[in-house]
């Protein structure tokens, strides 16, 4: 009922004597559903606090339950970043423009970015090898992940590898946020 969405709004309250699986019964609903829908657990003890007011204390779970997830339509560059060699040596003191290669499964272009961009590419440390997109209005950059290209660089890694994106570098996409 929950996938198919019968259950919207609404919550499900198990009730019943110690020791008979309310907790187990939850847990493994919740693992079913996967991450997408909201689980927030509750121990009776949490509700019957001499400080917190009971309304409180649910009125703050059911906040908690809220699954809020935003779609917006937006033209982004995707792409996976590739060395090129630097035009001033390196001895530059300011940044006037960012040079970027880009690459994707349909082909490979360099593209001269904003100057702003370099601070939002230091601040995901984005390296060679990840997969990112910015977004053309806004110039926000958003580190995907790690190519799959580079994943037998290291025998253990704790890197999310997705991956080369597919189609043209620049493209519209459906971005959801949870």
């Amino acid at each position: 009922m929950i996938r198919q969405k019968k259950m919207a709004g609404r919550a499900l309250l198990l009730a019943g004597p110690p020791g008979t699986g309310k907790t187990a019964l939850a847990l493994g609903i919740s693992q079913e559903l996967g991450s997408k829908v909201p689980f927030c657990p509750m121990v009776g003890s949490e509700v019957y606090s001499s400080e917190v007011k009971k309304t409180e204390v649910l009125m703050e779970n059911f906040r908690r339950a809220i699954g809020l997830r935003i779609k917006e339509n937006k033209e982004v560059t995707e792409l996976s970043p590739e060395e090129t060699e630097s035009v001033t040596g390196g001895y530059g003191k300011s940044i006037s423009h960012v040079i970027i290669g880009l690459k994707t499964v349909k082909g490979t272009k360099q593209l001269k970015l904003d100057p702003t961009i370099y601070d939002a590419l230091i601040k995901e440390k984005v390296a060679v090898g990840d997969v990112i997109y910015i977004e053309a209005n806004s110039g926000a950059v958003k580190r995907v992940g790690r190519s799959d290209a580079f994943a037998t660089e290291f025998d253990l890694e704790a890197e999310e590898y997705v991956p080369l994106p597919k189609g043209e570098v620049h493209k519209k996409k459906e971005i959801v946020q949870v």
